[in-house]
């Protein structure tokens, strides 16, 4: 058996984290115009007793909501199957579909850092979704060079999940060896879905 641990985005709480967001911006700015600019016949100064508690309050829970979308997750692969502490055991037998953005991972073919680095392009956050036949979608989102939710040694322990995932379930569908190449059962765009005429090997 193998074990891999890391970091990821679990991408809950997204209205919770828009709510806290304006919230924060808004309170900022009240408190903010209401020190700087001589506005007291709009915004007498008493409403500091108000604006600057509801603007701490507001970042804390921004900033305690926004921490809540990061999970550790802990995959053991056995010759099965997997399991997973946040999304349970999954056989490869189950698994319908496997989806990866292969087009914008760098080591599949996709732009490298030095790209974002000289250009104003967002580095994307790279969505990984593995269905299996009970209606069970596991869902992983990392940012391949590290950001908020996953370092870089993060996404590259995740990457070696994939790695092992797809090396133990192409042997499951095809009775041929291929090249050896990454996540050799996905097609070009990252995606592997189970069709009815497919049946296992052996």
């Amino acid at each position: 058996m193998k074990t891999y641990q890391f970091h990821f985005n679990n991408n809950k709480k997204t209205a919770a984290i828009l709510l806290w967001f304006f919230s924060t911006l808004l309170t900022i700015t009240l408190t903010t115009t209401i020190l700087v600019v001589p506005v007291e016949d709009y915004f007498p100064n008493w409403l500091l007793l108000f604006t600057f508690p509801l603007m701490l309050l507001s970042i804390y829970k921004l900033y305690k909501v926004a921490s809540r979308r990061q999970s550790i997750e802990i995959i053991t692969v056995n010759k099965e199957g997997f399991t997973s502490s946040c999304f349970g055991a999954v056989l490869f037998s189950e698994i319908t579909s496997i989806k990866i953005p292969a087009r914008e991972i760098s080591l599949l073919g996709g732009v490298n850092y030095d790209y974002y680095k000289r250009t104003e392009a967002d580095i994307p956050h790279l969505v990984t979704s593995i269905t299996a036949n009970d209606g069970k979608t596991l869902c992983w989102v990392l940012d391949e060079w590290g950001g908020l939710y996953n370092s870089k040694e993060d996404f590259s322990v995740f990457f070696d999940f994939l790695t092992a995932l797809t090396d133990q379930m192409y042997p499951l569908y095809h009775d041929n060896e291929t090249a050896s190449t990454y996540l050799k059962i996905l097609d070009e765009t990252g995606s592997w879905e189970k069709s009815r005429e497919q049946n296992l090997i052996g």
